[in-house]
């Protein structure tokens, strides 16, 4: 499970330095300030805790100045300005939510990075100085700034919503085809005549398919999604005419004849609700992105970092 934000531009992530004074630069009297805005400060240690997490995340980041001053830019307008927003309009995450959210991201990190081994992982926190109060804190301002982003969004345009069905038909239909996949096209053509003529798909599809979950069935997949297949799979299946045994098409398995034998399309009023759940992140991390940069135009941002 990746951390990494969907609503931040470059994707970069919040900082943990939200546990050393998130709102108002806390702490600052003894440390160096790298960074001044509307209400707060930056120091070098609360920058250098959050180049550390995405060298975590990032272990090829090649931290140059121009990197750290994009993060110090993320640290104030997303974790101080924005958080602080999201706090006063009352969004709060249950820390059980904090806490299974890390658990699950701590686990596949392990896995698909650390081989498995959770004392390699620990071995990384340590030489970065970091511990896993660093990624909480982290998790936290995401999922805070994430449910935010979600009361931005009151609701979708319906002709949003109907341009969305139009172009996404395939999302909504059902199809029942059957096809036979051979690796040439000159042996594909010599299929489609023998349909064409009269032949069996049954024999047809034992004898020629290279497709092991159809070639016992006649070629046949019944009741299907068509988002589930290839490409150019999925697009024939939408457009070919029903009942017709079409010309080969090619693909990244090899040649397919197909035919449709039936296709139904869910009326827009019956997934209405659905298209607006699939648009409403997108929306919402529009909404966000456009109130960070308002938020940014505002901020009196000065970095002093050299």
């Amino acid at each position: 499970m990746s951390i990494r934000s969907t609503i931040k531009p470059l994707g970069w992530l919040s900082t943990a330095a939200v546990a050393i004074g998130l709102l108002a630069g806390c702490g600052t009297s003894n440390a160096s300030i790298v960074a001044t805005y509307n209400g707060g400060t930056v120091t070098q240690s609360q920058l250098d805790t959050q180049v550390h997490i995405e060298q975590l995340l990032y272990p090829s980041l090649n931290v140059t100045t121009a990197v750290k001053k994009q993060i110090l830019n993320e640290i104030i307008v997303y974790d101080r300005l924005l958080y602080a927003k999201a706090v006063a309009a009352g969004i709060k995450i249950p820390q059980s939510t904090i806490d299974n959210t890390v658990l699950q991201w701590k686990q596949g990190e392990i896995s698909q990075t650390f081989q498995g081994n959770s004392q390699n992982f620990d071995a990384k926190l340590q030489s970065l100085n970091l511990t896993e109060n660093d990624i909480s804190s982290l998790i936290g301002v995401q999922l805070t700034l994430q449910a935010y982003s979600q009361t931005l969004v009151k609701s979708i345009p319906i002709a949003q919503a109907k341009t969305y069905y139009q172009q996404n038909l395939a999302n909504f239909a059902t199809v029942t085809e059957r096809a036979i996949l051979v690796k040439t096209l000159p042996l594909a053509q010599k299929v489609q005549k023998l349909l064409l003529a009269g032949g069996s798909w049954n024999t047809l599809a034992k004898q020629y398919s290279q497709d092991p979950g159809s070639k016992n069935n006649g070629g046949e997949y019944a009741n299907q999604n068509p988002t589930q297949w290839v490409t150019p799979f999925k697009d024939h299946s939408m457009t070919q005419p029903i009942g017709q045994i079409g010309a080969p098409f090619n693909s990244t398995y090899g040649y397919f004849v197909m035919e449709v034998l039936k296709r139904t399309i869910a009326p827009f009023n019956q997934v209405q609700s659905q298209i607006n759940s699939q648009i409403a992140p997108q929306q919402a991390s529009t909404a966000i992105s456009n109130l960070a940069l308002q938020l940014q135009k505002t901020a009196n941002i000065t970095v002093t970092l050299s």
